[in-house]
């Protein structure tokens, strides 16, 4: 009996160890699991800040890109009002070229024996055959006028976006007119030196005339001489200019050259201006620049990629890339 009681107490004894060691080796485990656990947790723990960083980044970028895409956004509604105002703005009534016929009537009602009488006379004739605006007579001294009579052409200092100066040529009816006139101007020449401003004063011949006081002068003969006309043609300071350059085309027939001579970007402006040209031949002449301009681009870029260009292509380069628009026909263009 006792021996059984002994034999059955071992049993219990090595179970009880044997659940011990257990218990052991699950509280090792435990207590490894706890602190994988906690690492785990700090590395989520600095994980998580550096995700609030970087979200933090990626608001302040989201702002500023909002911020750039509201700039854009009213920049593009501006943009839309502007032109809106532009499309309905208040539009003059179109003005007639100057003829010859009008233009014998406004010299009829300049004459007269004062010095105002043939300050006017001289800046009605410079108008009609040069085609300048009426503040580009103001900077023209007498030594210019000279140079106009002797070579058919004369320098202006442009007072609106272009070249700084040009060379405004006669025409075949110019040189007409400027004969006509040519007492005028010999008397102006007895008159002033050289260097003198051509529109002055008659007591100061250095110091030019204000803008408003050839303007004033300049509209009392036109206003006279429109209210007598029986086509009551509208014809203003700036007819001079339409009619010069339809003059031009007439003589040259080349829209071309005129746009050059006048200094303007694009050749629908030009084109415009030219009195009796159909708006077939307008079409074409445009059409036919615009993709000059684009194979002159093209050019001057396979320059540029080649090492070949040099300061003057550069600035030709930009001047083309300014005057080109997206709306060219490159099927055409290849055939051109």
């Amino acid at each position: 009996m006792n021996k059984e009681n002994n034999q059955l107490l071992l049993e219990v004894e090595s179970k009880l160890d044997l659940l011990v060691k257990g218990q052991e080796s699950n509280s090792n485990k435990l207590e490894g699991i706890g602190n994988d656990l906690r690492k785990g947790f700090i590395g989520l723990a600095l994980r998580n800040e550096e995700l609030l960083k970087s979200n933090d980044q990626l608001k302040q970028q989201l702002d500023e890109v909002l911020k750039e895409l509201n700039t854009i956004k009213q920049e593009r509604e501006e943009k839309a009002v502007r032109k809106e105002a532009w499309t309905n703005r208040k539009r003059l009534p179109k003005r007639d070229p100057m003829t010859r016929d009008i233009y014998k009537e406004l010299i009829k009602a300049a004459e007269g024996p004062t010095y105002i009488n043939l300050r006017t006379r001289m800046a009605l004739c410079i108008l009609v055959v040069t085609g300048i605006r009426i503040n580009e007579l103001l900077p023209l001294k007498v030594s210019q006028l000279k140079i106009l009579f002797k070579e058919n052409w004369i320098a202006i200092d442009r007072s609106k976006r272009g070249p700084s100066n040009y060379k405004a040529f006669l025409t075949k009816e110019g040189k007409k007119i400027m004969h006509d006139r040519q007492k005028d101007f010999q008397l102006i020449f007895l008159m002033k030196e050289p260097d003198s401003y051509l529109f002055t004063s008659e007591a100061n011949h250095y110091k030019s005339l204000d803008r408003v006081v050839i303007t004033r002068d300049v509209n009392k003969v036109m206003r006279e001489v429109s209210n007598q006309l029986p086509s009551k043609l509208n014809i203003t300071s700036h007819s001079f200019r339409i009619g010069y350059i339809t003059q031009l085309w007439k003589d040259s027939k080349d829209i071309e050259f005129v746009k050059q001579t006048m200094g303007h970007r694009n050749l629908d402006t030009t084109s415009a201006y030219v009195n009796k040209l159909s708006d077939q031949e307008r079409q074409k002449r445009i059409f036919m620049n615009k993709n000059y301009n684009r194979k002159r681009h093209l050019e001057l870029l396979k320059k540029r990629s080649m090492g070949m260009h040099s300061k003057e292509n550069s600035s030709e380069l930009l001047e083309y890339s300014c005057m080109l628009d997206s709306n060219v026909d490159w099927e055409a263009l290849e055939n051109y």
